[in-house]
């Protein structure tokens, strides 16, 4: 069996059982692949490349799972951190890896060996992901330093389709986040024990980070030169950072394959030159080989002072392997280099395969290596030479990478560019063979010649003043926008560019390519499944605020607030959270959208919404807001003239004919700008004998007008203010008698909601209760007489149907 086939094999197998493992979340050991070890020692004397190779693919797949399994089941358990969650404590820790600079702090990761809480000293093992809120400090790597710190284990909010942030950190060796207000609180206890050279590059990163910001003093210059030079992107401003995203070459931002190429190629070219003016070495040594091999300490260099990301490890990989073979006079295969790089990194640490960097990475090389080729194959007839074939193969470059990336750039970030196809024709030129090799020469030119430095600094930061000035011109052009792309997609890419790779029968390739692209198109329009006369109520798990989500019976859809952060952070809690569960509940339109009152944790998710869906009508109380988010959304409702309307109470609307929607309440708003919670609209919604009341943020005074007003008997009741102890009286719980009562509340919110009177109350009225931090998602169906009430499940049921039999049946 030849090399080339046992790499892919294990490679593939490989990448299988670290699938497995994260999806199943099986316990697993190392055993098996021990026992498949001697398995596979036994098989060498049969001579039998079947058995031999079954083996080998069993192994790696085993050795994927073991490997990936002990990142799930320590750091998802948190260790001892789990036991200061929420709390303020101090801890004291060695300091793991280089700290990242931000706008007005620092991150770090921090190995705790000691927590001190309550006066009481405990020994803790596990690491915590510290975040400075303001200042930065000189720490590096092995530093002993003791801070107060908050603690949080970050939680899944139960939204369809949400990013799991828990899991990507245990992968990341990661078991909590803690949260330091300033830099001057953290104590150096002592420095590193031992200086290495890990210390000593991060050193140089760090002073060399200090003289760019010395250098180039505009922020959106210095964002982007200490991205190219450095590889911390923590600078590069929010509008900056988007309008890349939107023209579709962000790529340039992070120093990847291309930033090292580049850099290592300018390095060879100048160190021969260099060589050829001195005869008396050029006689004596292999100018071009010994050219090639000091690329290698260089490029280990390059990665360690850029950070070791995923794919600047990758590139590195596959160029020793290039030089290597050019230095060795052998023969190159550019797939192979990449399997190699792949195989590698993955046996290192398993976790990098669902790192969103590794799969771009790789997915943007293996497209430029198998689709390129295809691009410009129907031109070679042309005969097509000079700039004319450099132009052509930069656009097909650009072409291919765009499509192979396009699956996962959708699913994470919903939209994707084309007008990067153009934009790299100015972009590579400018920051890639420009600015980059510009400000990497200044680094090392600062100790011996800084005057000289700074003037190439100076040059870096206009050409990235001329980028950013045609990025924000080009980023006005349309992008494409997708919810509807997942893992099926991803998979899709990966199984079509491994067909055009290596199969080598073009008749074969074209038939297995035309089936894969039919069944993807028929799993993309297959259409939905008709309204079934039901009613679902969704109410949508966004932390401590409000989002409910109605489908009426007849396919129409209701949604009654958005959630959002109380406090303003400078994201956008629709685009991250809300959208893309909305579209995950197949979510086409909104018919109406009600804002209850326009504080943040209802309003925040909303103005994303109106932007992505078409809103037909748009309900708001008498209290109006005045911020920006506010404006926001009035701006896109007004933009795709949406009918906007000011309810009160006695408003109604009917759906059908034994749906009605109400308002029941305010009476009467006191002041113009919604500040008080019972300024909240109140919903009653009936259909046949089933009735729901949604009660937003209203308390007591409200209860007591709904009570005066002869308020009956109801099936649901959404519990007002979140559980406050202000809401859901004896009185008006006594009266409206739920069957079933929801509230809407984040899991260990500052506020201490639900409180315990509320629940209590609940309960003694015999009440089933529900609770959005505790079960996620809650959604009621009715068909207007029985209901059932249940946590929406976020996973598939086939998933969820497997890992329940491998858990509890295999082991």
């Amino acid at each position: 069996m030849c090399a080339k086939r046992l790499l892919l094999i294990s490679l593939v197998f490989l990448v299988l059982g670290c699938l497995s493992e994260y999806l199943l979340g099986v316990p697993f050991s190392y055993i098996i692949p021990l026992i498949l070890v001697g398995c596979l020692v036994c098989s060498v004397p049969f001579k039998s490349q079947v058995l031999f190779g079954w083996l080998l693919a069993l192994f790696w797949m085993s050795w994927g799972m073991a490997a990936l399994a002990p990142h799930l089941d320590k750091n998802l358990a948190g260790q001892g951190i789990a036991a200061f969650d929420g709390k303020q404590v101090v801890v004291e820790g060695i300091l793991q890896g280089r700290p990242l600079m931000k706008a007005e702090g620092q991150r770090f990761e921090l190995q705790v060996e000691q927590v001190y809480s309550n006066g009481t000293t405990f020994a803790v093992d596990g690491v915590l992901l510290v975040t400075i809120a303001k200042g930065q400090g000189p720490w590096l790597s092995g530093d002993r330093i003791r801070c107060p710190a908050k603690v949080h284990l970050p939680r899944l909010l139960g939204l369809p389709g949400e990013f799991d942030y828990r899991r990507y950190l245990a992968l990341r060796g990661v078991q909590a986040t803690a949260w330091v207000h300033e830099a001057d609180s953290i104590v150096l206890m002592r420095g590193a024990a031992v200086t290495s050279w890990h210390r000593w590059i991060d050193a140089l990163a760090l002073r060399s980070q200090e003289f760019i910001r010395k250098n180039v003093p505009d922020p959106d210059q210095r964002g982007i030169v200490l991205a190219l030079a450095t590889g911390g992107q923590q600078e590069v401003s929010p509008a900056i950072t988007t309008a890349y995203s939107r023209a579709g070459v962000s790529h340039i931002l992070s120093v990847s394959g291309f930033h090292v190429g580049v850099v290592v190629a300018v390095w060879v070219l100048c160190l021969r030159w260099l060589m050829l003016r001195w005869e008396w070495l050029a006689l004596r040594i292999d100018v071009r080989r010994t050219a090639l091999l000091s690329a290698l300490p260089l490029m280990l260099l390059y990665l360690v002072f850029t950070g070791g990301a995923p794919a600047t490890a990758r590139s590195v990989l596959m160029l020793s392997a290039v030089v290597l073979a050019i230095w060795s006079e052998r023969e190159i295969d550019s797939l192979d280099a990449l399997q190699l790089a792949a195989f590698c990194l993955l046996v290192a640490d398993p976790g990098v395969l669902f790192d969103l960097s590794f799969q771009l990475s790789f997915l943007a090389l293996w497209g430029l290596l198998v689709l390129t080729p295809l691009l410009v194959a129907p031109f070679d007839r042309f005969i097509v030479r000079g700039w004319q074939r450099t132009l052509l193969l930069l656009c097909a470059a650009s072409i291919a990478t765009v499509l192979s990336t396009m699956a996962p750039v959708l699913d994470s970030f919903h939209q994707v560019s084309f007008s990067g196809i153009l934009a790299n024709l100015v972009i590579v030129p400018l920051l890639g063979y420009g600015a980059t090799v510009l400000a990497t020469a200044a680094l090392p030119l600062q100790f011996w010649l800084p005057s000289v430095a700074a003037f190439l600094l100076k040059v870096s930061g206009w050409l990235v003043l001329v980028s950013n000035g045609f990025i924000f011109w080009i980023s006005r052009l349309p992008v494409l926008h997708s919810f509807n792309v997942g893992p099926v997609d991803l998979l899709a890419t990966v199984v079509l560019l491994g067909l055009l790779s290596f199969i080598r029968s073009g008749r074969s390739k074209a038939v297995a390519v035309s089936l894969l692209v039919i069944g993807l198109m028929l799993v993309h329009l297959w259409p939905d499944a008709a309204p079934d006369g039901n009613m679902r109520i969704a109410f949508l798990g966004v932390g401590q605020g409000d989002a409910t989500l109605i489908k009426l019976a007849d396919g129409r859809t209701l949604l009654v607030d958005g959630g959002g952060y109380l406090l303003d952070s400078n994201k956008d809690f629709g685009e991250r959270y809300l959208v893309p569960a909305l579209h995950r509940l197949k979510v086409k339109q909104i018919d109406l959208m009600v804002l209850t009152h326009p504080h943040p944790d209802h309003l925040g998710g909303l103005p994303a919404v109106a932007e992505q869906f078409r809103v037909r009508e748009f309900w708001q109380g008498e209290s109006v807001g005045s911020n920006d988010n506010y404006q926001r959304l009035i701006g896109a409702l007004n933009n795709q003239h949406t009918t906007l309307r000011i309810v009160k109470k006695g408003d109604r609307v009917q759906f059908g004919k034994e749906l009605v929607l109400s308002v029941v309440a305010p009476q009467a708003v006191a002041g113009g700008e919604g500040g008080d919670n019972d300024d909240s609209l109140v919903l009653h919604l009936q259909q046949s004998s089933f009735s729901t009341l949604l009660m937003g943020d209203a308390g007591f005074p409200v209860e007591d007008m709904l009570l005066r007003d002869g308020v009956g008997e109801i099936t649901l009741l959404k519990v007002g203010h979140h559980g406050s102890r202000y809401a859901s009286s004896e009185q008006f719980l006594a009266r409206v008698k739920p069957r079933v009562a929801v509230i809407s509340v984040g899991a260990g919110n500052t506020f201490g909601l639900p409180t315990e009177e509320t629940i209590n109350r609940i309960k003694q009225q015999g009440t089933e209760l529900y609770r959005t931090d505790q079960q996620g998602t809650i959604q009621v169906e009715t068909n207007g007489i029985g209901f059932t009430v249940a946590p929406l499940k976020t996973e598939p049921a086939l998933l969820a149907t497997v890992r329940h039999f491998v858990c509890n049946i295999l082991f």
